[in-house]
């Protein structure tokens, strides 16, 4: 008999593969038709800003809490030293494997008009393999930035594409030097490799654990830009207990990248937390595959998209914007605000207040005003 969640699941499933003649197997796939959203949700009206959130000239960081992790809110103890992996998020990469030990995660614009990679951001477990990884792309350093990680990857486009896709300027503009804050994974080295049960380009596992352990042999020093938590779910807003997003590239409803950047999120109350599903199916690590892992915030960050050669450039993760945020069950039209590309980005209610996060894991989708977000 099918659940609620399975049912769901399915519908989606069907959907999408009716609208698709094939899979994309990369995420740098050619964009093929995308379905029309599910009928039984209500789209958010997608928007880059909201002007009638009083935003506040600024915030400042928040303490950080002995033995809570400023990352999950979570019991933690230990030396902070967080490192944000790119991980491959085409369909043929699914389960992956060390995400179950990610406390942020991210979903982020990739080369190509709807295609999308994920990053990673360890800290308050650091395992021993993580992936598949593949290689960055400028806005991904932007946000390495934000948390003062250490950043791995494997490689990037080539040098002659010019300054604004150059990923090696972008780490020297962020001050991110070899082995203390930047691990290009192309390179010979003994924290990362390929392994056998996955088909390349998918298989690249990576140590996070070594690469910690190396970047404070190396001189780095890390500084905490702890999320706000509390116990207590937001009151007052509209219940949000399914939601779906549909990622696609400049124009709604005509073109997809990559299948997998498509996913649903149902909230399981006894979790107080979001279970995502994409046509991979539920999102599970493959070391644990019956658990799917459980995000207790998920977030839809908007912010404008252009493009150099076909690679995604995101030149306004600074300032304001708009914010779908869903978290305890509720969903906030918010908004997010950054000083600079080296603070950390404030996530705060239609008041213009930080929200208080809820204590777990969060997802976080940065995308721009054409993605749809429904949600009931």
């Amino acid at each position: 008999m099918l659940t609620k969640k399975s049912f769901l699941a399915l519908l989606l499933a069907i959907s999408l593969l009716l609208a698709l003649p094939a899979l994309a197997e990369d995420e740098d796939a050619s964009p093929k038709a995308a379905p029309n959203p599910a009928a039984d949700v209500a789209a958010i009206a997608g928007t880059l800003k909201r002007d009638a959130i009083p935003f506040q000239a600024d915030y400042p960081e928040n303490p950080l809490i002995p033995g809570q992790s400023p990352t999950t809110g979570l019991p933690w103890e230990g030396t902070y030293a967080p490192v944000l992996e790119v991980i491959d998020n085409a369909h043929a990469a699914h389960p992956h494997w060390g995400v179950k030990d990610a406390d942020v995660m991210y979903q982020v614009p990739n080369a190509g008009k709807g295609a999308t990679k994920l990053l990673a951001l360890f800290s308050d477990t650091a395992p021993q393999a993580a992936g598949g990884s593949r290689s960055a792309r400028t806005p991904f350093v932007d946000v390495a930035r934000g948390w003062g990680a250490a950043f791995a990857y494997v490689g990037y486009p080539d040098p002659a594409q010019g300054d604004k896709v150059s990923v090696p300027l972008k780490l020297r503009e962020g001050k991110m030097t070899r082995e203390q804050l930047s691990f290009n994974l192309v390179s010979n080295n003994n924290y990362s490799g390929r392994i056998s049960s996955y088909q390349s380009p998918h298989n690249l596992s990576v140590n996070i654990a070594s690469i910690k352990e190396l970047a404070l042999k190396n001189g780095a020093t890390f500084t905490p830009h702890p999320f706000l938590f509390a116990d207590e779910k937001p009151a007052g807003y509209q219940p949000a207990t399914f939601i779906e997003v549909r990622h696609y590239g400049e124009e709604a409803y005509k073109t997809i990248g990559n299948s997998a950047s498509y996913a649903t999120y149902t909230y399981v109350p006894e979790e107080n937390a979001y279970h995502r599903e994409n046509l991979s199916g539920p999102y599970v690590d493959r070391d644990a595959p019956g658990v799917s892992i459980p995000f207790a915030n998920v977030i839809v960050l908007r912010t404008k998209f252009s493009y150099d050669k076909s690679y995604v450039q995101l030149n306004h993760l600074t300032g304001t914007g708009a914010a779908e945020i869903f978290t305890g069950g509720s969903y906030i039209p918010g908004g997010w605000f950054r000083k600079s590309l080296d603070d950390r980005t404030v996530f705060v209610d239609d008041k213009g207040q930080e929200i208080s996060l809820q204590r777990g894991k969060t997802f976080i989708i940065i995308t721009n005003d054409t993605s749809v977000v429904s949600f009931k």
